[in-house]
């Protein structure tokens, strides 16, 4: 039987850390030890306190193997921030724990899958005409991000749930702004869904979203920018965290903080309103590279020339 109790106390002591208080649990892996440490770095650097840090589990699974009892959970971690207005910074960790007659040995985060490997993944350019996006085309932002709101945290059983999840949610929120799926039904072409089993490389894998948006001329369009904060509500940051030219993993900008700075949503380790450098992220490395790409909402004036 799990002593609920004792996982309860672990999650607290570990949400300590984030204030200083205790020191590291030999139970805690050196890279989440340093995630954590760049966190607290991350929100001194942009002048923000954290009031409180709360710690919520959920049990999924519960099994004993020769005497070792492991324990499946979820913790959903909140935390209250003030810079000058107070707002919410969550996050959901799938987690595993070990037990042996109640003493606990090990706590580990499942790690992230890649997705397909983007060596085999080459976006065909649409045959398509270059012209000014369809009026009826209109990116419509606040429903993109009321969708990354709803479901930062959750799967829309409309859609399938792959074990790396991101660019399929964020290809959610897109089409929940209006944007028009093309291409199908081939893989390397445009941006469409059909099913679990059928959806093009750029739906669900962010390489291929990457490459995808720069050239897109119909189901979205999209305008790469260099600084951050010229990101609008709704619009997409994509990360390589290696540097390796292999691109993992994309969020929505879902607001703004009092520096103008992008807070974004993701899935795969769920995230709600993180900052968008990623650097309180164990996948963070020295050698990490961005792409910011603003929509084009359709409410420009067209080009007359």
């Amino acid at each position: 039987m799990l002593n609920r109790d004792l996982l309860e106390r672990y999650v607290k002591e570990r949400l300590q850390l984030y204030f200083g208080d205790g020191s590291r649990s030999h139970l805690i892996q050196e890279s989440e030890y340093l995630a954590i440490q760049r966190k607290v770095e991350l929100y001194q650097q942009r002048n923000i306190s954290l009031v409180k840090a709360y710690g919520n589990v959920e049990v999924k699974n519960i099994w004993t193997d020769d005497d070792i009892t492991y324990v499946n959970y979820t913790l959903h971690i909140r935390y209250f921030l003030k810079q000058t207005d107070l707002y919410f910074e969550e996050e959901q960790q799938e987690r595993q724990m070990a037990l042996n007659h109640h003493e606990m040995v090990y706590d580990i985060e499942f790690p992230i899958e890649y997705e397909d490997d983007p060596n085999e993944i080459e976006m065909v350019e649409e045959d398509e005409q270059h012209t000014p996006m369809d009026r009826n085309n209109v990116y419509n932002r606040f429903n993109a991000v009321k969708y990354a709101e709803t479901w930062w945290d959750g799967h829309n059983k409309e859609y399938p749930l792959y074990a790396n999840d991101c660019t399929n949610f964020i290809s959610q929120c897109l089409r929940a702004g209006g944007l028009k799926m093309n291409g199908m039904p081939k893989n390397a072409v445009g941006w469409w869904y059909k099913n679990y089993s059928s959806s093009s490389y750029s739906w669900r894998v962010a390489h291929a979203l990457r490459k995808y948006l720069p050239k897109s001329q119909t189901g979205i369009k999209a305008e790469e920018v260099g600084d951050p904060k010229e990101l609008s509500l709704g619009d997409l940051i994509l990360y390589d965290f290696e540097g390796d030219g292999r691109w993992n993993h994309c969020t929505i900008v879902v607001a703004k903080d009092e520096n103008g700075e992008p807070l974004v949503n993701a899935h795969t380790q769920n995230s709600r309103k993180r900052y968008w450098s990623y650097y309180d992220s164990t996948a963070y490395t020295d050698n990490i590279k961005y792409k910011f790409f603003h929509i084009v909402d359709g409410l420009n004036k067209p080009n007359m020339e």
